[in-house]
């Protein structure tokens, strides 16, 4: 991290950094905050990702300096003393309101880049998009460290995961279906790096479905589960689709699961993102050929581009502090973008995958009617419409994992997760 930060310094001309590990917000004309995101680049440098108004001030050759608000309050309970293995590497001190309003960061000499919202509060260091574009760039390398939160991460949302599976068969609403996925991995949804996804039947063909339904349909055909876990600050981005063995989607699970694990193998270094999303998208054409969903050749499916109605997102993204974490489309550190390929704008990232990233595979296929009403009529043509509309109630299936790109085999961190909890 000191030496990122050197590096990051010395080729934008500053002598330091404050980072900003942001503040409460709370909604127009309401006194009742948001729940607190940190700072990714705060939560980077130490564990602490819910101190509002906290701040570090970095400089290379120095004790890392952490101002740390501990205001006398009897409406909240302010944070505990810091404790951990990190401790002794920080100057640690005291404050009793946020770091912007103590007038400690005022008093730094100028030659200091800022990270973060300082609310219009007038202290000598400055933003500048060059620091941080550098910052971003270095992100998607992983310490052992970070990868070891990951880990930890994987193992709680599998918690969850096989919690909720057990349960599907129980005929429990989508709300219930949450609450034991909060349950089992002992985090609140406010904690949790995103919002699951709990969706049953056609919610699952709504790829960012955000509702939870109270009442339980009265028929149970399909569950697809998008949901994560955090360990300090790091996320875990998990994503399972379940139905009955009898099933019509059953077979296209199976089918999926093949072709996910495939994809996760060849996460390499040394392959281009942008290229493994299209080889998603030839290997999705030979399911969907496989299994009757279109009547064409599945190399005719993948070049008319007749898959990309059934996967319309990417193929996954950079996954770390955030759960899309930065710096995914940018390959040089001066902030230079790759932007991704028309027919699959809503690819992430764009970099070619390099020894340390941990991304996300998550191919899906869905049944996403204001889609397939688009296609053009010679697409129509190509497509099964007696398979489709069998499958239309099922909505869909996403099957996601977090892999570690290293220089030979990768490392499938959310399978490790889910063999370990088969263990114990």
């Amino acid at each position: 991290m000191s030496a990122r930060l050197e590096a990051a310094l010395e080729g934008t001309g500053f002598d330091g950094l404050v980072i900003l590990a942001g503040d409460l917000q709370t909604p127009p004309r309401d006194d009742i905050p948001y729940a607190f995101r940190v700072e990714p680049h705060f939560a980077a440098w130490l564990p602490l990702n819910r101190v509002p108004g906290a701040a570090l001030v970095l400089a290379p050759g120095r004790k890392p300096i952490l101002l740390y608000p501990q205001p006398d309050d009897y409406w909240h309970s302010p944070p505990r003393d810091p404790k951990g293995l990190w401790v002794d590497d920080f100057d640690i001190r005291t404050i009793r309101t946020t770091a912007v309003e103590s007038g400690d960061l005022t008093k730094l000499r100028a030659g200091f880049a800022l990270i973060g919202n300082a609310g219009g509060a007038a202290l000598p260091a400055r933003f500048d998009e060059r620091v941080l574009k550098r910052l971003d760039y270095d992100r998607a390398y992983k310490t052992d460290y970070e990868v070891a939160c990951m880990r930890a991460a994987n193992r709680i949302a599998v918690r969850g995961h096989t919690r909720v599976s057990g349960a599907f068969a129980i005929g429990l609403s989508e709300f219930e279906l949450n609450g034991l996925y909060c349950a089992a991995t002992r985090q609140r949804d406010a904690e949790l790096p995103y919002a699951n996804i709990v969706a049953l039947n056609e919610h699952a063909a709504v790829l960012h479905y955000q509702h939870l339904d109270r009442a339980p349909p009265s028929v149970r055909r399909s569950l697809l589960i998008d949901a994560g876990a955090e360990f300090s600050g790091y996320a875990a981005d998990v994503t399972r689709t379940w139905t009955s063995i009898q099933s019509p989607l059953a077979p296209l699970i199976d089918s999926m699961e093949q072709l996910q694990q495939t994809l996760c193998a060849e996460a390499l270094c040394g392959v281009d993102f942008v290229a493994l999303n299209e080889r998603a998208h030839e290997l999705l054409a030979d399911v969907l050929a496989a299994h009757d969903v279109v009547t064409c050749p599945a190399a005719e499916a993948h070049a008319s581009g007749l898959t990309r109605a059934f996967l319309p997102h990417g193929l996954g993204h950079l996954i770390g502090l955030q759960v899309h974490d930065a710096g995914g489309r940018q390959v040089s550190p001066d902030g230079e973008a790759k932007d991704p390929p028309t027919e699959h704008a809503y690819l992430r990232l764009t970099r070619v995958l390099e020894n340390g990233f941990v991304v996300t595979i998550e191919p899906g296929l869905y049944f996403i009617p204001s889609l397939l009403e688009r296609l053009t009529p010679e697409l129509r043509a190509k497509v099964n419409w007696r398979t489709v509309e069998a499958l239309l109630p099922y909505g869909g299936i996403r099957i996601e994992d977090d892999v570690l790109v290293q220089e030979t085999t990768p490392r499938n961190l959310t399978r490790e997760a889910f063999a370990a909890c088969n263990t114990e």
